[in-house]
């Protein structure tokens, strides 16, 4: 009962994250324009930006919650690729959500205390601010390299299932793909997904295929059921 529970809010985690996704996607385009310094500064109060920022936290757990569920769901039949589609969502989840918590419990009170006019903040903020972005671009870089890890690890191994497997195995791969293209720019190679691409391809590949997830882990979840009730020890219970 318990795993069938589990398998269940690994879905739900799923279903949450296509939420969350657009969510980050989409809220920057209601930020007011941010042409100076000062502008940046006072985003920290707008509601967009603040409905994003503590999204971004939530985010990875939920994502995380859900690749549990394919980890455990592969784990007996490949747990080579289940150790490492774990750990490589794993890493991504810890550095994305650190990653938030330095912007949100350190620049995001920074930015309020130099709206407030802090003598010390206000002699310092550029360069707290040059660090904090030097900060997130690193940690971003390294959560990219987990994430790539993570799904082309689990697209393996769900390609070596059948139906509804299948379309679950392209949907990582495809994120998989998608983040290499980001990690070869990363690491200096050129721009290989076309700029006028870019606002479609993301919100085409990962909303949908944290859907299809979704979707798999609750008729996993459905089909332990089935077959607990059709067990025979089950029913002497």
């Amino acid at each position: 009962m318990s795993s069938r529970a589990f398998f269940r809010v690994a879905a739900i985690g799923s279903i949450l994250s296509v939420a969350s996704t657009l969510i980050l996607i989409f809220a920057p385009r209601y930020y007011p324009a941010m042409d100076d310094f000062a502008a940046r500064m006072e985003l920290v109060n707008h509601l967009a930006y603040q409905l994003r920022a503590w999204t971004y936290l939530v985010h990875p757990f939920l994502v995380m919650t859900a690749a549990s569920g394919l980890v455990a769901a592969v784990w007996q039949r490949e747990r080579v690729l289940a150790i490492l589609g774990l750990t490589g969502f794993g890493l991504w989840a810890a550095t994305e959500a650190a990653q938030q918590c330095l912007t949100l419990f350190a620049y995001d009170r920074w930015r309020v205390q130099w709206l407030a006019g802090d003598p010390v903040i206000l002699a310092t903020m550029e360069l707290r601010a040059a660090i904090y972005s030097s900060l997130w671009d690193a940690a971003y870089v390294l959560l990219i390299i987990g994430f790539f890890i993570g799904n082309l690890a689990l697209a393996w191994a769900f390609w070596k299932g059948e139906g509804f497997d299948r379309i679950v195995a392209i949907s990582l791969a495809l994120a998989a793909i998608l983040t290499l293209l980001i990690i070869v720019t990363e690491f200096g190679g050129p721009a290989l997904l076309p700029a006028a691409l870019a606002p479609l391809v993301y919100p085409a590949i990962q909303p949908a295929g944290r859907f299809v997830i979704g979707l798999w882990l609750w008729r996993h979840a459905a089909r332990m059921a089935t077959s607990a009730a059709a067990s025979p020890s089950e029913q002497r219970l």
